[in-house]
């Protein structure tokens, strides 16, 4: 069995079910319990930091409705197809791209000075949230003593504030010097300008101008404001994309526009300023169109006007030439169809003509009236050839009355439509509307405090929890008895469960607490001392029933447990009725005599090197325990336990006790427990739950095996109580009478 330990890699290692099973899972929470609580202690802090320090967000918002028509609806009947010259029906999408036009963004940053940032100067981290309550009721004094902090109530307007484009983005200081004075530095903290507000203010920099004017200034004297322009063209840019358009339902007409920021009166002015200026621009485009027709039409008129006075002189010569003539109603009837006609076809003309200014020949628009006039031109053919049936002196009469008629009502319906055009656009209301106002806002939007604590104490836990069980999946170290068998072939002789009681003592000792911290001797039903009560029933009536009075413990590492093993072990065997000695066996840097609170010195470095057992031996540490420390430090350990002294030492203390039990130090750091365990009668490797992969233990076993040491078994250390199928079995002694 022992070959296997010359071979230059580790045993596989068979570990059955790759899946954590859901016992597993909570065995893995339960033990990193800490880890998981400090993970949601950190999470909680930190939504909370963000919950109650991060700078409120904002949101205001309006709603505007674009309609099918200009809402004239009795004007625009009356006007008929002139009034659908100048009317474009329009779709959200495209009145949306007009609302986030930079004209109309443009004109809202100019109006509102958006390019320009004032705002407070406040303490790090805490003064703006401390600002935001203490500046409830007022202007708010310094805390502190540190007037150059804003500590709430400050106020600052500034409406000019020209730098040349290099010190774009930059932050100068305005400073408040009392009685609404105030002095102005540049960024290299250089005094610029001085002034007072409502006054614009000039002065330069490196031969570069620089203009300010103030609007009003609240604040105590000293207290510092953070100022910087920024570039216009950027600014709208920026404002652009902030500013969230999007049409409420689709096809309803109805179009929200909403904006989120720091400074709730400012984005609320600025979406109502924003929405102000569309609802403008579209009056004035319709006013426009009015204008523009009212141009074209104002250009028809005079030769309406001509066209009927001709007519109409043509007429009355011919009547004074001929005599009234009377027309039959045949005539008369073939007459009103040939005005009808000819009106609609010269109105269809210079509907057309207008078209044409807009858009070109080949326009649908267009192309529809060509059509019309196109049907109307043959059907005035048709009447033309119907008036030459006529007598000859009726065909005179229709048709000089035709003429009359076709330029009256031209003439009369163009002055019509213009004095309605007129009207129109003295009254003209656009076809958009603001429905709702934006109004200050009195909540933030963010950050929302109950969700974020929600929010970061959930995810401390999963993070917690993912630590944990990433911990467990990629460094998965044996944790079983059938695992740690598996790897090494050798018997697992116990089971020693972790020990809360255990835990309390080693932190009072951190603490620098005096006294023996022995669990064995305050907890003896301790669920710990019962794992080494079984190994004590198997050193001396099972598998180690052969008598081994010399009990070697070591172990890969350290921090395993193994003086806590080594130490309970010898109480336990003390307290069964065996005179027992325990031997510090680490003589660099053991520390049972901390454990035991004993002199280190002298000890089994001071014994091998010629002291008598008896000057070194401290005796009845407990009843039936002696104890020998490690005693001090040697220039060269592993020659002092290499020597034959050491060998008749421990002959000599296997004849007066009934066990010696040797702590010795870990295998893996030093070669002094396989000198040692060449003179033991046992060896047993402690090996401490999920600490130690497969490949450790079996370098250990190869290192002590190359020194000539038998491992006799194993004990599985920190074990937890629950959560494993084996752990469960562990709380048996403490549950009492079932």
């Amino acid at each position: 069995m022992k070959e296997q330990y010359i071979k230059s890699s580790p045993l596989p290692v068979d570990t059955g079910d790759d899946e954590i099973r859901l016992a597993e899972i909570v065995g893995v929470l339960r033990e990193n319990r800490k880890l998981i609580a400090v993970a949601t202690a950190c999470m909680l802090i930190a939504g909370s930091l963000y919950a109650f320090l991060w700078t409120p967000t904002y949101r205001a918002d309006a709603l505007v409705q674009v309609d099918d028509d200009s809402g004239s609806g009795s004007l625009n009947d009356k006007l008929g197809d002139l009034a659908a010259l100048f009317q474009n029906k329009s779709t959200s999408d495209a009145e949306i791209e007009l609302m986030r036009s930079r004209t109309v963004i443009g004109d809202a940053v100019s109006r509102l000075h958006l390019d320009i940032d004032a705002r407070p100067h406040y303490f790090p981290l805490v003064g703006a949230p401390y600002a935001r309550f203490a500046g409830r009721d007022g202007l708010a004094s310094a805390a502190l003593g540190l007037d150059g902090y804003a500590w709430g109530g400050e106020r600052i307007g500034v409406t000019t504030f020209d730098v040349p484009a290099r010190l774009y983005d930059k932050t100068f200081t305005l400073i408040a010097r009392g009685g609404e004075r105030y002095e102005l530095q540049s960024p290299e903290g250089v005094t610029v300008l001085r002034g007072r507000s409502r006054e614009t203010v000039t002065a330069n920099i490196d031969g570069a101008p620089v203009k300010l004017t103030v609007a009003s200034l609240l604040a105590r004297p000293g207290t510092r404001f953070d100022l910087s322009r920024s570039s216009t063209q950027q600014t709208i840019a920026d404002l652009q994309k902030d500013l969230k358009i999007a049409e409420k339902t689709k096809q309803s007409g109805i179009i929200g526009l909403s904006l989120d920021g720091a400074n709730a009166e400012r984005i609320t002015t600025t979406v109502n300023t924003i929405a102000t200026l569309y609802v403008q621009r579209n009056v004035d485009r319709k006013s426009a169109q009015a204008q523009q027709m009212l141009a074209f039409l104002g250009d028809q008129l005079p030769q309406l006007r001509a066209d009927l006075d001709r007519a109409e002189a043509r007429y009355n010569e011919y009547r004074a030439r001929n005599g009234a003539v009377d027309l039959e109603e045949q005539s008369k009837l073939l007459l009103q169809t040939v005005v009808d006609n000819k009106t609609k076809l010269i109105e269809l003309q210079q509907q057309r003509a207008d078209l044409v200014q807009r858009y070109t020949a080949m326009h649908p628009s267009v192309l529809a009236v060509d059509m019309r006039i196109g049907e109307l031109q043959r059907q005035a053919s048709e009447y033309e050839k119907q008036v030459g049936t006529l007598p000859s002196v009726q065909q005179d009469a229709v048709r000089l009355l035709r003429d009359v008629k076709v330029s009256n009502d031209l003439y009369t319906s163009l002055l019509n439509s213009t004095q309605q055009l007129r009207v129109l656009k003295a009254g003209q209301l656009g076809n958009v509307r603001t429905v709702d106002y934006a109004i200050t806002p009195e909540k933030p939007v963010a950050p929302k405090k109950a969700l974020a604590l929600a929010l970061s104490v959930l995810l401390g836990l999963v993070a917690g929890c993912g630590i944990a069980l990433a911990r467990r999946m990629f460094n998965r170290g044996l944790e079983t008895p059938v695992e740690v068998e598996s790897a090494i072939e050798i018997p697992v002789y116990a089971i020693i469960s972790h020990s809360p009681r255990q835990a309390s003592l080693d932190a009072s000792r951190r603490r620098g607490t005096s006294g023996r911290r022995v669990l064995a001797s305050l907890a003896p039903d301790d669920v710990a001392i019962e794992g080494l009560r079984s190994l004590r029933t198997a050193l001396q009536f099972g598998v180690l029933k052969q008598r081994h009075k010399v009990v070697m413990f070591t172990g890969p590492r350290p921090g395993i447990g193994k003086s806590f093993v080594s130490v309970n072990f010898a109480a336990v065997l003390a307290a069964g009725g065996e005179r027992v000695l325990l031997i510090d066996g680490d003589i660099r840097r053991g520390n049972l005599n901390g454990l035991l609170a004993l002199s280190r010195k002298p000890g089994l470095s001071e014994l091998i090197g010629g002291a008598q057992p008896d000057a070194v031996i401290n005796r009845d540490v407990l009843p039936g325990l002696d104890v020998i420390t490690n005693g001090g430090t040697p220039a060269q350990p592993s020659e002092l336990l290499m020597s034959a002294r050491f060998e008749s030492v421990l002959d000599d203390l296997r004849q007066r006790y009934d066990y010696v039990i040797v702590d010795s130090p870990p295998v893996l750091a030093v070669t002094d427990a396989g000198l040692i365990g060449r003179h033991a009668d046992a060896t047993l490797l402690v090996v401490r739950h999920g600490v130690h992969t497969a490949a450790e233990l079996s370098q250990a076993m190869r290192q002590l095996f190359s020194a000539g040491v038998s491992v006799d078994g194993a004990l599985l250390t920190c074990t937890p109580s629950r959560g494993t199928s084996y752990g469960a079995f562990t709380q048996y002694a403490n549950r009492g009478s079932e």
